[in-house]
Order: C-alpha cells, then sequence, then structure tokens
C-alpha cells in the first residue's frame, strides 16, 4: 500500500471510503464483463478457444510485469491522481476495444485495460486507509477486499438483465461511458485532497534495494507462489463457466451469466470469513491448505459429465465459497512476512504479480488441456494439480511460521 501518512483522520470517511472501494468495484467489472461475451467474441471474430482464453488472461500481463514497484511509485506520483488516470486508461481501453476488427487489436486493447485495473488496485487501497482511523482499519480493508467477486458478479447480473441488444461491443461501450462518468464523480468528491499524499521521496537505489530484498526473503516469494496457484484456479473457472454452461447443458449466454455471477458472489462471504477467522487467531496455513483442498476437490465434480447438473454446479459454489479463504489469508501475510515495514508495499506488489501471473496462464492452459485431452473432463488434471502444489506450499508456510515461533521463543527467553 506504499509509505502512508503517519497523521490518521479523527473520524473515518466512509463515504469516500466506499467510493475508493466503487473504483475498483467498476474497474472489476472490466473483469466480469468478459466471460459472458467469449462465445459471441469467438464466433464474430474467429478466435479458437485457446486463443479466447487470453480475452480473459491478457488483463493481467501488465499487472505481473510491473505489480511489485507499481506502489512505490504511487507514493511518488500521487494516490488520487494515478486513481483517475486509472479508471482513464479503462475507459479508453474499452472503448478502443469496442471497434476491434480482430482478435490482435482486441487483445492489445485488454492489455490497456489491464494498465488501468493495475492502478486502481494499486492506489485506491492506500487512499481507503488514508480516510480511515485506525479503530475501522480492519473493517475498512474487509470491504475493499471484496472489490473483485462484488465488480464481476454485479456485472455478470447487469449483463442479461439490461439486454438491449447491445452485443459485446455495446457492452464494451456502455463500460466506457459508466469509467468516464465514476472518474469525473471521483474528481469532484476528491477535490479537497492534495494531489500528493506528501510520501518520502522513494530514490531509485532504495526501490532497487526493497524489491532485491523482497525477491530474496522467503516469506514474500512463498505468499506469492501460493497466491499463483489460487488465481490460476479461480479465473480459469469462473472464465470458462459460462462457456461450459452453454456447451454442455445449453444454457442461453443470459442465464450462464446469471448463473457465473452467483457462483463469482459466493467468495465475497469467503473473503469476510477468512479475514474473521485470522482475527480470531486461526493459523494461516491451516486455512490455506483447507481453501487448496477443497478447491481442488471441487474441480473434481465442476468437470464430472457423470454428475447431474445441480451437483456440479454446487461444486462450483463450493468452490468460490471456500476458495475465498485463501487471498484473505495470503494478502493479510504481508505485514506479517515483509523483510521490514518499509518493505510492506513491495511485498503486496510482489504477492499481486503471483496473482497476475496465474490467471495470465491460467485460462490458456486450461483451454489448451481441454482442447487437447478431450474436452472438458481433462480440467481436473490443470486445476487439481493447481490445487495439489497450494497444498504443499502451505505446509512450507508452517514449517517457516514454526521456524519464527520457535526463534521468538528463543529471543522471549534470552
Amino acid at each position: 500500500m506504499g509509505n502512508l501518512p503517519k497523521i490518521e483522520p479523527e473520524k473515518t470517511s466512509w463515504g469516500l471510503v466506499l467510493l475508493f472501494v466503487g473504483a475498483g468495484v467498476v474497474g472489476a467489472f472490466q473483469v466480469g464483463k468478459a466471460p459472458p461475451m467469449l462465445l459471441a467474441i469467438r464466433s464474430e471474430l474467429g478466435m479458437s478457444l485457446f486463443l479466447a482464453g487470453w480475452i480473459l488472461s491478457i488483463f493481467s500481463i501488465i499487472g505481473f510485469l510491473v505489480g511489485s514497484v507499481a506502489g512505490a511509485l504511487a507514493d511518488s506520483f500521487g494516490h488520487r491522481r494515478l486513481l483517475l488516470m486509472g479508471l482513464c486508461f479503462l475507459a479508453l481501453g474499452s472503448l478502443a476495444g469496442s471497434f476491434a476488427p480482430g482478435a490482435s487489436l482486441l487483445l492489445a486493447t485488454r492489455a490497456l485495460e489491464g494498465l488501468g485495473f493495475l492502478i486502481i488496485v494499486v492506489t485506491a487501497p492506500s487512499l481507503v486507509v488514508k480516510m480511515t482511523n485506525a479503530k475501522d482499519l480492519r473493517l475498512s480493508l474487509a470491504v475493499w477486499s471484496c472489490f473483485l467477486p462484488a465488480g464481476a458478479s454485479t456485472i455478470m447480473l447487469l449483463i442479461p438483465l439490461v439486454n438491449l441488444g447491445l452485443g459485446w461491443r455495446g457492452l464494451w461501450q456502455a463500460n466506457a461511458v459508466i469509467l468516464i462518468a465514476y472518474a469525473l464523480w471521483v474528481k469532484r468528491e476528491t477535490a479537497h485532497l492534495p494531489g500528493r499524499e506528501h510520501a518520502p521521496d522513494r530514490k531509485r537505489g532504495k526501490l532497487r534495494q526493497d524489491l532485491l530484498l523482497t525477491l530474496t526473503s522467503g516469506g514474500p516469494v512463498l505468499l506469492a507462489s501460493i497466491f499463483t496457484t489460487y488465481s490460476l484456479q479461480w479465473l480459469a473457472v469462473m472464465g470458462f463457466l459460462p462457456t461450459l454452461l452453454a456447451e454442455e447443458y445449453g444454457l442461453s449466454p443470459g442465464r450462464a451469466s446469471v448463473l457465473t455471477a452467483i457462483m463469482v458472489a459466493m467468495n465475497v462471504p469467503g473473503n469476510l470469513m477468512g479475514g474473521w477467522l485470522l482475527h480470531r487467531g486461526f493459523q494461516r496455513w491451516k486455512l490455506i491448505a483447507f481453501a487448496s483442498l477443497v478447491m481442488g476437490a471441487c474441480s473434481l465434480g465442476i468437470y464430472s459429465s457423470n454428475l447431474p447438473f445441480f451437483a456440479r454446479y454446487a461444486a462450483c459454489l463450493l468452490f468460490s465459497a471456500v476458495g475465498g479463504l485463501l487471498p484473505a489469508s495470503v494478502l493479510g501475510g504481508a505485514p506479517v512476512y515483509a523483510p521490514s515495514p518499509n518493505q510492506v508495499a513491495t511485498t503486496n506488489g510482489l504477492i499481486m504479480q503471483g496473482g497476475q501471473f496465474g490467471q495470465i496462464i491460467g485460462p490458456p492452459v486450461l483451454a489448451l488441456v481441454v482442447s487437447m485431452g478431450g474436452g472438458w473432463k481433462s480440467a481436473p488434471w490443470l486445476l487439481g494439480g493447481s490445487a495439489a502444489i497450494g497444498v504443499a506450499l502451505s505446509l512450507v508456510l508452517a514449517a517457516m511460521e514454526a521456524r519464527r515461533a520457535f526463534s521468538r521463543g528463543i529471543k522471549g527467553t534470552s
């Protein structure tokens, strides 16, 4: 989240907190708008399933490339200014994509959208913290953590409910209008805030030192790796669920979108429950291991043609709800496993890079596995394997936590 001001407000400005959370929600619209439209896009542009997978994944490439430095750069540039820029980049990418004559330009505009989304994800949490009193900080960050499933599920529900025959191009243009309108709203409501947050200057050498220290520390790298296994499974299942429902059950795009939206929304209470359980003293590695085990088991049910529809869809809901425990556990570990308080922002960025990497490779690799493996029944090989790696990494985290507890005990008795 960057180096935040030490002066905290006497009272939480919940209006501004929700405004900044809303920026994340409309940004997440751009994640959720693509899955219900993949069939239409593939039909119009003549794209294979593998290439269509990149419509989901390329959105995350920018975050994967520069995530670990984005938070530090935002401190010197100004969080409010950068947030407005992120909304504008998203709007520009969505508008340009609506005129794409082929797959290449559409993928390029999705990358531009990904840049805007990255900027919002980096800057909005810092602004949320700045507007929050210390006693409300846990609550405000818990609300922020739900922005992605909340936004993605909302747009998926709105697509069939507000079906005006716009098609995927009209949907892209409508999102551009929403983003510009939201940027203007944010600009008006935050006009009284300083352009910069008066954070300390980040010299190039200090930034390089923070990156090197974080990248050579076991905790941050481990958390980023765990987040990779989660995000690979999450976006692969969510992104192709409308396609799966249409191909195997002949559901209309509208009904498939609604069912996918419900599945995504189930992730919200999972996120909140994860934060609450950590607050109650549950061990982080156990939550990660449990979530990974359940997600891997659910993938077997989701893609089993021997099960009835309701059982397969119930597996989707369980996959999403229990899976929500994992991001809450991983993201909450950044302050704990950062090399020092000065590297918390860099650690957050590294974790995000891990998540973006999983989102980049998940959909296209799943599409490749399905295309070459004889259908959706082969999907659990990838998803279950990723879940198994997540369980193994959680055991490594358990050993690391045990060593840390032992070291604290030794110091306490010395």
